[in-house]
Protein backbone atom coordinates (compact mmCIF):
# COMPACT_ATOMS: atom_id res chain seq x y z
CA UNK A 1 0.00 0.00 0.00
CA UNK A 2 1.00 3.74 -0.41
CA UNK A 3 1.70 6.08 2.20
CA UNK A 4 0.71 9.37 2.20
CA UNK A 5 0.32 12.52 4.49
CA UNK A 6 -2.43 14.13 5.35
CA UNK A 7 -4.03 17.24 7.34
CA UNK A 8 -6.56 16.16 9.50
CA UNK A 9 -9.57 18.65 10.35
CA UNK A 10 -7.70 19.65 13.53
CA UNK A 11 -4.58 20.33 11.48
CA UNK A 12 -2.36 17.19 12.50
CA UNK A 13 -0.26 15.82 10.39
CA UNK A 14 -1.01 11.88 9.32
CA UNK A 15 0.86 9.70 7.54
CA UNK A 16 -1.72 6.93 6.51
CA UNK A 17 -1.96 3.95 4.33
CA UNK A 18 -3.58 4.92 0.98
CA UNK A 19 -6.71 2.53 0.39
CA UNK A 20 -8.43 4.27 -2.08
CA UNK A 21 -9.96 7.59 -3.82
CA UNK A 22 -13.10 7.87 -5.98
CA UNK A 23 -15.22 10.95 -7.17
CA UNK A 24 -19.21 11.43 -6.81
CA UNK A 25 -20.73 14.57 -7.64
CA UNK A 26 -17.51 16.62 -7.98
CA UNK A 27 -15.91 15.87 -4.63
CA UNK A 28 -12.94 13.26 -3.91
CA UNK A 29 -12.89 10.75 -1.27
CA UNK A 30 -10.04 9.02 0.10
CA UNK A 31 -10.64 5.36 1.97
CA UNK A 32 -7.58 5.47 4.36
CA UNK A 33 -6.47 3.51 7.55
CA UNK A 34 -4.05 4.24 10.32
CA UNK A 35 -2.85 0.44 10.31
CA UNK A 36 -5.72 -0.32 13.40
CA UNK A 37 -7.50 -3.19 13.85
CA UNK A 38 -10.46 -4.18 15.25
CA UNK A 39 -10.15 -7.23 17.96
CA UNK A 40 -11.60 -9.50 15.03
CA UNK A 41 -8.66 -8.83 13.30
CA UNK A 42 -10.39 -6.53 10.29
CA UNK A 43 -8.28 -3.71 9.51
CA UNK A 44 -10.08 -0.28 10.41
CA UNK A 45 -10.67 1.85 7.16
CA UNK A 46 -11.69 5.86 7.33
CA UNK A 47 -13.61 7.37 4.60
CA UNK A 48 -13.13 11.35 4.21
CA UNK A 49 -13.77 13.85 1.84
CA UNK A 50 -10.61 14.82 0.50
CA UNK A 51 -9.48 18.64 -0.59
CA UNK A 52 -6.35 20.01 -1.99
CA UNK A 53 -4.95 23.16 -0.58
CA UNK A 54 -1.58 24.65 -1.36
CA UNK A 55 -0.40 21.04 -2.37
CA UNK A 56 -1.42 20.09 0.56
CA UNK A 57 -3.88 17.15 0.70
CA UNK A 58 -6.71 18.15 3.80
CA UNK A 59 -9.39 15.73 5.18
CA UNK A 60 -12.78 16.89 5.56
CA UNK A 61 -15.68 15.43 7.59
CA UNK A 62 -18.24 14.06 6.43
CA UNK A 63 -21.40 15.66 8.08
CA UNK A 64 -24.28 15.79 5.83
CA UNK A 65 -26.49 12.87 6.15
CA UNK A 66 -27.80 12.90 2.50
CA UNK A 67 -23.78 12.57 1.23
CA UNK A 68 -22.93 10.25 3.80
CA UNK A 69 -25.33 8.06 2.21
CA UNK A 70 -24.84 8.61 -1.10
CA UNK A 71 -21.16 7.84 -0.02
CA UNK A 72 -21.91 4.48 1.83
CA UNK A 73 -23.82 3.34 -1.34
CA UNK A 74 -21.23 3.92 -3.85
CA UNK A 75 -18.66 2.21 -1.65
CA UNK A 76 -20.95 -0.66 -1.07
CA UNK A 77 -20.91 -1.10 -5.29
CA UNK A 78 -17.21 -0.77 -5.55
CA UNK A 79 -16.76 -3.45 -2.97
CA UNK A 80 -19.02 -5.64 -4.38
CA UNK A 81 -17.70 -5.11 -7.87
Amino acid sequence: METIKVIDVDGTQLEVELISVFENHNNKYLVYTKGERQKSGNLILYITRLTIKDDVYCLENITDDKEWDEVKKLMSRIINK
